[in-house]
């Protein structure tokens, strides 16, 4: 697996995850513990079979696990600096030097895919309504069961410009809010077997990969 000198002193994804929820590291060191892995980089208690298993970080920190099913294509980047840079933007909500990060990633359409839909979830997570609009906008990733369970979670009354992106966004066409087709008796899989929830699923992810977005969607 590749390496660097940021990547060989990083924690594992679960243990970044932790330290951050337990706030004995920074936002932003979390971000450069998760990011390294971007980069293809495996701990020495990790391998690829551990990859392949389901993973507990899907419940507890879907940013993470976004990055560890990432790392599953094998498909790496090879200076993850513009993923710190568009990171580092985020707080402030700096279009332009996410816009100026994106520019200079390696592998560019497939890497830049990945950064708008990470991007997006965290953006989503902590409630940066223009990052959002910006990184939907751009389009051309898959919207991942997590995303649309913590899109689910915003409130108009709590956070009405996240709410308000959300709503104008081709995302909620593709997935109304559960709560109104819940109230609407229609679309409910909670009754449904797994493998019917998994067909729906990939039929909801067709959709949204078919819809596009200024990048056309690479299966």
């Amino acid at each position: 697996m590749a390496s660097s000198s940021s990547s060989s002193s990083s924690l594992c994804l679960s243990e970044a995850s932790q330290k951050f929820k337990d706030k004995t590291i920074t936002q932003e060191e979390y971000y450069q513990h998760i990011l390294a892995h971007c980069t293809g980089y495996l701990h020495d208690e990790d391998d690829d079979s551990e990859l392949s298993q389901p993973s507990s970080l899907q419940d507890t920190d879907p940013f993470a696990y976004a990055v560890q099913c990432f790392m599953k294509r094998k498909d790496f980047i090879k200076n993850n600096t513009p993923l710190e840079e568009a990171f580092k933007a985020l707080d402030q909500q700096d279009v332009q030097a996410i816009k100026g990060a994106a520019a200079k990633l390696d592998g560019k359409q497939h890497a830049q895919k990945f950064l708008y839909q990470i991007l997006a979830l965290r953006a989503l997570q902590l409630r940066k309504a223009r990052v959002l609009k910006y990184c939907l906008d751009m389009g051309g990733f898959p919207y991942e069961a997590y995303f649309e369970d913590e899109a689910d979670r915003v409130r108009e009354e709590k956070d009405p410009l996240t709410f308000k992106v959300l709503e104008e966004s081709q995302f909620s066409k593709l997935y109304p809010r559960k709560e109104e087709e819940n109230e609407q008796g229609e679309d409910d899989d909670s009754s449904l077997g797994a493998e019917e929830r998994d067909r729906r699923e990939r039929d909801r992810a067709a959709a949204a990969f078919d819809e596009g977005g200024e990048f056309p969607v690479d299966w």
